[in-house]
């Protein structure tokens, strides 16, 4: 017969990812089965936040919970990235948008790096993405060096639906880069010269923010 039990965790301020949100852990659900001794699971018990009640148990185990930050700190684009890319494998998958209104929820945003040679702030990014073909179908994703993670899957040389998947996420981080009042700007490139249009096409997006600087010429 298995038991379950649960661990209160009221004062706990760390923020976990896991099974496609990001939210603080108030507590773990124990799963003990009786006839084997050795077999036990823990699950992570959620704060849900401002939209849904406390105590949501999560599928993933405790195992494969990943933990985000402390409530309150900022992480950076490329710490974000990381989150995100867990995010879209999902079964469901989840946004970035959806992702950083997690974070947002519990008092975490995101916060561009500063250099340490001249502690200037970073605001010029590289996307690089790589595009691979296959019988019939085709994907194209940003290699793990880019602050921005991106990923697409289409029919094999439907650039147009590509370019329409890439613009959306493009919007989403564009929206969440204006929210936290983080001016910069995204240039993509690739080496792959058969999709170099498509690389043209969003490098000359002009893209109307309040503090992002996506009109000026990209390169």
């Amino acid at each position: 017969m298995k038991h379950i039990k649960t661990m209160s965790l009221p004062d706990c301020d760390k923020l976990i990812y896991s099974s496609g949100m990001i939210a603080r852990q108030i507590g773990v659900m124990i799963v003990v089965d009786d006839e084997d001794m050795g077999w036990t699971e823990s699950y992570p018990i959620i704060s849900g936040g401002q939209s849904n009640a406390d105590g949501n148990v999560l599928c993933d185990n405790v195992i494969q919970t990943k933990m985000v930050c402390h409530v309150g700190e900022k992480i950076t684009p490329h710490r974000f990235a990381e989150f995100v890319k867990r995010g879209m494998h999902e079964e469901v998958p989840a946004t970035a948008w959806e992702l950083y209104q997690n974070l947002r929820e519990n008092g975490s945003d995101l916060v561009l790096p500063v250099l340490a040679s001249n502690k200037e702030t970073l605001r010029k990014y590289k996307v690089e993405l790589e595009f691979h073909d296959f019988k019939e179908d085709a994907c194209c994703y940003s290699t793990d060096n880019s602050a921005f993670f991106f990923e697409a899957y289409y029919e094999r040389g439907d650039k147009d639906d590509v370019f329409n998947q890439l613009h959306s996420q493009l919007m989403d981080y564009m929206n969440i880069l204006d929210t936290e009042e983080l001016g910069c700007k995204l240039i993509f490139t690739s080496l792959d010269t058969r999709y170099m249009d498509v690389i043209k096409q969003l490098n000359e997006l002009e893209i109307g923010t309040n503090h992002c600087n996506m009109n000026e010429p990209r390169r």
